[in-house]
């Protein structure tokens, strides 16, 4: 498998490579193909698509939300849906919208490249690259608590679910307003969390010696200093592409 033979130092590089083209790229085409060439590399990794339906499902309120955001309230470009003399949805609204969903999306999905690793492997891969250890260590909880959060979010969900609570019977008012009674206790389990591992950090001695030693030194092979080299070579190419090319 692919995916698990790379370094987890090469997949963090093709990550920051895509993002970097998601965040250049304005215009709803650039930004499919983008989304089209980060599926096919999900693919190449043998990364079930089911699981990333799975991933992208907690967040499709938030994109449609979003877009409806930028298509009422962008303004200029042709009118497309008004009511009566108010102006609902014009073209570069409908265009911005679109542009932050497909945006969004290939973040997600290019997230997912990292799962396939240990989170312990990034962080030595890391120190390897003479990253500051605690720098590492952020990057490596974050990864791993952005899926703890968001199964939080989906058990707070199913739990008002099992009390009877039909979302998709609910208007649109009163399900913001749950989801926003949702979101304070959410974010009290995540603080509860990082408290608690701060806890354990110290527990356990974290920072108590200068140097670390690892169980496991990474090593790049070929397939890894190929990747690495030409993955910003292409990236800054295509960014010039779509500047010469307007």
């Amino acid at each position: 498998m692919l995916g698990m033979n790379l370094d987890p130092r090469s997949k963090l590089v093709i990550v920051f490579c895509i993002t970097t083209l998601a965040v250049v790229y304005n215009t709803p085409r650039a930004l499919f193909l983008l989304l089209a060439g980060t599926i096919g590399l999900l693919l190449l990794f043998r990364i079930d698509i089911k699981r990333v339906g799975g991933y992208l499902k907690p967040y499709m309120l938030l994109l449609l939300i979003l877009f409806l955001a930028q298509c009422i309230f962008t303004p200029g470009g042709e009118v497309l849906l008004a009511a009566g003399s108010l102006r609902l949805v014009g073209s570069r609204g409908l265009l911005l919208g679109t542009s932050v969903v497909l945006r969004l999306l290939i973040v997600i999905a290019a997230a997912i490249l990292l799962t396939t690793s240990n989170s312990r492997d990034f962080i030595s891969g890391l120190v390897q690259w003479k990253v500051p250890y605690e720098i590492a260590f952020m990057v490596s909880v974050t990864i791993r608590f952005l899926p703890l959060f968001r199964d939080e979010f989906v058990n707070a969900v199913t739990a008002v679910q099992l009390r009877g609570v039909e979302l998709k019977k609910v208007s649109w008012g009163k399900k913001m307003a749950l989801f926003r009674q949702l979101f304070f206790p959410l974010v009290y389990g995540a603080i509860l969390k990082a408290q608690q591992l701060s806890i354990a950090m110290e527990a356990r001695g974290f920072r108590a010696y200068p140097q670390r030693t690892y169980l496991r030194q990474l090593r790049l092979n070929w397939a890894d200093y190929g990747l690495i080299l030409s993955c910003p070579v292409i990236t800054l190419l295509l960014i010039g592409l779509s500047i010469v090319g307007g």
